[in-house]
């Protein structure tokens, strides 16, 4: 099965009528994303590999304090040193019934009726062991699941988190940012059925297999990011007229509650001295740094206690 995207310029044919241009891509063909019966189920041979839960949510809104999951699937896969998923040891999948009628809107996006899920539950002790037997979790979008997953299985070990969409360089990669469909297309794969959880997580799989133009695959990109540094820059010190630069800047504010509200942003090694620059030509002042190991990463705003902001204490007689 193969699809094609709509043609763009021909060779020759550009605005300016100059026939020696480089010539424009006319069709890409688009192949669909292996099904599960595809990918290997056992790896040969005694090569080191690391195994990875990859996983998707279907939830009844946005927000994980009001809202709840109606669908989870995972996959444990294993990845060999090159980066590349060489296995789907397990997968597993199970939907929710959130005890309330579903939205028409939530009906229409994930496929799931009310009585697709009726009286349906997550058996969350065996969903809590899966993941716990792999050393990390990889979303396309970590900071919408992670906070969902963290009320779902408040006993689950600390787990190593990555987000394929933030951790991954897609612009220098060559990809124009957008939906996890989006950048699969990219790639040259589409997924035939979308939304409900397992169709995503082997449409991601696909995605983290893909072999990027400087020969590692979008997985090994994940891992790197997992095995990295990352820092939370929280601007503690900015005063309250700087929240529109603040914003401009991709900051996020964390509101009141426990701890306080603060600014914030996660940067990654490559990123880190360019924003202190900028926090210190424009607030004028230095930002509060925490390190965050990957276990950290992506959770709720709320479930975190931002830096004391430093405090003046000396007297002006």
């Amino acid at each position: 099965m193969s699809n094609t995207n709509t043609p763009t310029a021909a060779a020759g044919n550009e605005p300016d009528g100059d026939a020696g241009s480089q010539p424009q891509e006319e069709h890409r063909l688009l192949t669909p994303v292996r099904n599960r019966e595809d990918w290997a189920k056992t790896v040969e041979g005694n090569q080191p590999l690391r195994r990875i839960t990859v996983l998707d949510t279907e939830t009844t809104g946005l927000d994980w304090r009001r809202h709840s999951i109606i669908e989870i699937a995972v996959a444990r896969v294993l990845v060999d040193a090159a980066g590349r998923i060489v296995g789907i040891e397990r997968t597993g999948g199970s939907v929710n019934d959130p005890g309330h009628p579903l939205s028409p809107e939530i009906s229409e996006l994930t496929g799931l009726t009310d009585e697709m899920v009726a009286g349906k539950a997550i058996n969350r002790e065996q969903l809590a062991a899966f993941i716990a037997a792999s050393e990390g979790v990889v979303a396309f979008n970590a900071a919408f699941d992670r906070p969902f997953v963290d009320a779902l299985l408040p006993d689950l070990p600390p787990m190593k988190w990555s987000c394929a969409m933030a951790d991954v360089p897609w612009r220098r990669l060559g990809f124009e940012l957008g939906p996890q469909g989006y950048l699969l297309m990219q790639a040259g794969k589409f997924a035939p059925r979308a939304h409900r959880a397992m169709n995503d997580v082997l449409a991601l799989l696909e995605l983290l297999d893909h072999v990027c133009g400087d020969g590692e695959t979008v997985m090994a990109k994940v891992l790197a990011a997992i095995d990295g540094e990352a820092w939370r820059v929280e601007a503690t010190t900015a005063p309250y007229q700087k929240r529109d630069l603040l914003r401009e800047r991709r900051y996020r504010f964390r509101p009141e509650s426990r701890g306080g509200g603060v600014w914030h942003k996660h940067v990654r090694p490559s990123e880190l001295e360019a924003e202190l620059v900028w926090y210190r030509e424009t607030i004028g002042k230095e930002p509060s740094l925490v390190e965050l190991p990957a276990t950290e990463r992506y959770r709720a705003d709320s479930t975190w206690t931002p830096v004391a902001p430093k405090v003046n204490k000396s007297i002006v007689w």
